[in-house]
């Protein structure tokens, strides 16, 4: 799913909630507190981190209020992995689109947690669909791979949190238990 796109005739069709586009670094993102506790459970795309040393990160960023990127958390933990491990200083000028607000925060209200889970991802999944097609421009890198190929990699890497690639219930699961804790107390 994380390499697929649809024609920009079609994902312009598509009501995307709003967003502001920011401006900021690697090292920025990185010190948001849900990335800091999320972005190691994305493994390593090593052939990714490669390609990164060369060319830099050239397409923007899909995240959420939190920071917690929606589309370019392996490109995150290759900028995580690249600082700790090549070199400490390095960070990266990015383009972030964040949402404005937690949009998704309506599938909570849902009682039956498995589907409310599985419908939280596939609206994620959906976003992310839409803004690659819509916003990377950067197809292809210096050596000639595609960067969808980079994004089919990844998907096959084993994923921490459900030995998958099943990235987007992974930023979600400290927001699932805090909105379900306020949706019990609020009906107490």
């Amino acid at each position: 799913m994380a390499s697929d796109r649809i024609g920009k005739t079609a994902a312009n069709l598509v009501a995307v909630p709003p967003f502001e586009i920011r401006k900021v670094t690697t090292n920025f993102i990185l010190n948001q507190e849900t990335v800091r506790k999320n972005i190691e459970s994305v493994p390593v795309n090593s052939q990714l981190v490669d390609s990164i040393l060369k060319e830099g990160i050239r397409n923007p960023h899909l995240c959420m209020t939190n920071w917690y990127p929606l589309a370019g958390s392996q490109r995150i933990r290759a900028a995580l992995w690249i600082k700790c491990n090549i070199d400490e200083t390095w960070n990266e000028n990015i383009t972030v689109h964040r949402f404005l607000e937690d949009y998704h925060n309506v599938f909570y209200l849902w009682g039956d947690e498995e589907f409310r889970s599985k419908a939280i991802a596939i609206w994620f999944q959906l976003q992310e669909l839409v803004f690659k097609s819509l916003y990377y421009e950067h197809e292809i890198d210096g050596s000639g791979i595609k960067m969808t190929e980079y994004e089919d990699i990844g998907e096959e890497l084993e994923w921490e949190h459900d030995g998958r690639s099943n990235r987007s219930t992974s930023s979600n699961n400290n927001i699932n238990k805090n909105m379900a804790m306020a949706l019990k107390n609020e009906s107490s």
